[in-house]
């Protein structure tokens, strides 16, 4: 922590608060944010996460300023950020963990832990309720442990970062990539081709409908 920020082999934590050391001999403590994406019954009749509207429209945006507080219902979820900004280095892995006395009361947050080297941003949480009753979420409170580990090879930092990399200071919503793209790099022929139509890709013409 004491290089230089923008050298790769650096690791940045931000903002330092309070008169406890979150360091620990294993581990680094961090706090929740003040920004939540708070899931709503989308517009269709479900969900699908490879359209980013969809995601987009269907979460709520909201500011819980330090000082007050958010509640989560029984068996419901939150999307949250770390109130700290981190910047991995080039050789070293993250992981982040629930913090065993937030554990305790049944809220989870390591739906989704890993973090790669050279990530910089706050850190998405996604943040569960599993217990029978409605918690109260306190914005700048302990929340969760990072981890870090190192690793053996350093990650390529001459290459622009790409978006997985490069974290927002609010919670993100789920992005995942358009299914028909992810069948055609496994090589099912129907997807191969995608401006051809079906029939052309299997080499059989479809069976023309009949009305019943």
């Amino acid at each position: 922590m004491k290089r230089p920020g923008w050298k790769p082999g650096s690791l940045v934590i931000t903002p330092i608060l309070g008169s406890k050391d979150p360091f620990d001999h294993d581990s680094i403590d961090l706090r929740l944010g003040t920004f939540f994406l708070i899931p709503q019954s989308p517009p269709a009749p479900f969900l699908d996460p490879t359209e980013s509207e969809s995601a987009k429209n269907s979460h709520l945006r909201v500011h819980k300023p330090l000082g007050s507080y958010l509640v989560i219902p029984a068996h419901q979820t939150v999307l949250g950020a770390t109130l700290e900004f981190i910047k991995l280095p080039d050789d070293v892995s993250g992981q982040i963990l629930t913090k065993s006395s937030v554990a305790r009361t049944f809220l989870v947050i390591e739906t989704a832990p890993w973090i790669h080297p050279l990530y910089r941003g706050c850190l998405t949480l996604e943040i569960a309720n599993v217990s029978n009753t409605p918690q109260v979420l306190y914005p700048g409170f302990p929340i969760g442990q990072l981890i870090l580990m190192s690793n053996d090879n350093h990650a390529d930092a001459s290459e622009p970062l790409s978006a997985a990399y490069v974290g927002p200071i609010e919670p993100e919503t789920p992005s995942l990539k358009d299914p028909r793209t992810v069948l055609r790099d496994i090589g099912v022929r129907k997807y191969l081709s995608p401006h051809q139509p079906e029939w052309q890709s299997t080499g059989q013409p479809k069976a023309p409908e009949t009305n019943s």
